[in-house]
Formats: structure tokens, sequence, C-alpha cells
């Protein structure tokens, strides 16, 4: 399992968008969408890959990261794994 932390999303992103964006950039379906409150100003998420390895998530983040959609540039960093 691994984790991707997206940022500067525009506002009013829906899920299936997100979900929608990362496929159009080759990643595998998602199996979880979590949001990360915060001031409002650069909503944030972080994505959940069941059957995806860190490894092959640090090859796929440079693919959305940068990327500009909606007025937004997205930042994508790999989320450190959960502490046991």
């Amino acid at each position: 399992m691994a984790s991707l932390w997206l940022s500067n999303l525009p506002a009013d992103v829906t899920d299936d968008e997100i979900a929608g964006w990362l496929e159009k950039y080759g990643f595998p379906h998602c199996d979880e969408i979590q949001r990360v409150p915060g001031d409002g100003s650069r909503p944030g998420a972080v994505v959940t890959f069941a059957d995806l390895d860190e490894e092959t998530l640090r090859r796929l983040q440079p693919r959305i990261d940068g990327v500009f959609v909606r007025n937004k540039t997205l930042r994508a960093q790999v989320a450190p794994p959960p502490r046991a």
C-alpha cells in the first residue's frame, strides 16, 4: 500500500475529478481519497493505492506533480508509510 499527498487542489474539486486526473496520467485506480482539512487556501488530499508499492508510486509521482488544472498547479508527494 502506498499513498500520494496532493496539495493546492481547486477548492471545489470532487473525488471523481481527482481520480480521473490521476488515471489520465497513468496512475492505477485509487482505493481511497481522504480530504485534509486546512484553512481552505490550498486544499489537500491523501490518495491511497492498496495494490501499489512506494517505489512504483515514486516513479509515477512526477507525472502529476506540477500539472496545471483549473488555474492551480498541483503538488504531489509520496506520503511516508503509516507508523506501526
